[in-house]
């Protein structure tokens, strides 16, 4: 007889089946762990699209007021809506595409947008009377009349999926 042969057949893979466990679960743990990895960097870039698109839509809206400020001389402009200035009463659909087909285009650039951002000047009406002071700076220029403007800006950010949109009134007196 030899040696091998007087030990007792006690061995059924137990170990083998318990390996077999433990290499199954740390996969799971390892693809679950891929998939949350490639989640957060959806995630992380949609949120960075937004950015993009908010900023970017921030920007036009500050050019806008700008524009009222130094280049509206008067609301002879405000017609058809074509040149993205629109009359008092004409509310133009700010979700349409024709809306910005036919919008003002923000004049500098912006990195990493995947189009610049637009906007879109309305005139709401003429407010106050003949003693109104314009945010107390004592202006007696003009009359007291406040024609007051609807600015909407559009942007977008890294993809055009990513949009956001601004609204702001602004007030000048002529």
């Amino acid at each position: 007889m030899n040696a091998t042969s007087r030990l007792p057949s006690t061995q059924r893979g137990t170990t083998l089946v318990i390996s077999l466990l433990i290499l199954l679960v740390m996969t799971l743990i390892g693809v679950t762990s891929m998939s949350s990895s490639n989640m957060e960097e959806k995630m992380a870039g949609n949120d960075r699209d937004f950015n993009l698109a908010f900023y970017a839509a921030e920007a036009a809206l500050r050019q806008a007021e700008d524009y009222i400020a130094n280049n509206i001389v008067s609301t002879a402009a405000f017609g058809g809506g074509t040149t993205g200035l629109y009359a008092l009463n004409s509310n133009p659909d700010i979700y349409a595409a024709s809306t910005w087909t036919n919008s003002i285009t923000y004049s500098g650039t912006i990195d990493g947008v995947s189009s610049q951002p637009k906007y879109i000047i309305e005139i709401m009406g003429i407010v106050g009377n003949d003693d109104v002071n314009v945010a107390g700076y004592g202006e007696s220029s003009g009359s007291g009349k406040i024609t007051t403007f609807r600015i909407t800006a559009r942007g977008t950010g890294g993809s055009d999926g990513a949009v956001s949109m601004m609204q702001a009134y602004y007030g000048r007196r002529f």
